[in-house]
Formats: structure tokens, sequence, C-alpha cells
């Protein structure tokens, strides 16, 4: 257990580092151009990825909080904000997410 949270720090580098290249990706390549439909499924999904992805930064951020004793980290108070603000980022891609669900499931509704 001590030896997956030694390695945690890293691991969140990588991911904070690695959630541009996700925020700036586009569609799935498969979905048809105007195919309204299929990108309010696309964008909606990606909402609860986004929001799943968020509460374990939260929970990230608790254990921290509430387990100091097993980190060896000079300052736990900084790593749980760092992890609160990860939870927030992917909090804002989910509803951004959702806007644009919602959009194209409006344009589902009004037709070609």
């Amino acid at each position: 257990m001590r030896q997956v949270m030694r390695g945690l720090p890293f691991i969140v580098i990588l991911l904070v580092l690695a959630m541009p290249s996700f925020a700036a990706s586009g569609p799935e390549p498969g979905i048809a151009k105007g195919d309204h439909q299929a990108l309010a499924m696309y964008y909606a999904e990606q909402a609860q990825d986004f929001k799943a992805k968020a509460r374990f930064w939260d929970n990230t951020a608790e254990s921290y909080e509430h387990h100091p004793e097993l980190y060896k980290a000079s300052d736990i108070a900084d790593q749980a904000a760092h992890c609160r603000q990860v939870a927030r980022n992917y909090r804002k891609m989910a509803d951004e997410a959702a806007a644009l669900a919602s959009e194209h499931l409006s344009l589902t509704r009004k037709g070609p």
C-alpha cells in the first residue's frame, strides 16, 4: 500500500500534463459530420467520464487530508489542494461536454 502511495504524486503529475490533450481532442473520428444524435451521445458520455474523474480526484484529496500518516510529503495541504484543483478542472470539462450534448440534442429535434 505504501509503495502505491509513494508513486501517487508521479501519477498526479502525468495526468495533469495529459489533461490539455484530453480537452483539445475533437469528437470521435467515427462520427459523421452533422450526426447530431451521435455527437450528443458522445458528449454526454464524455461528461459522465469527466464527472467520474472529478470524483476520483476529490477522493484522492480526501485521502491526503484524512490519512496524512500514509504520505511522506512535507506539505499534505498543498497536495490535497492540487487534487481539488484537478477535480474542479474535470467538473468544468464535464459541464462543457454536457452543454455540447444538450446543444447537439436540440439540433436533433429541429431536424436538418
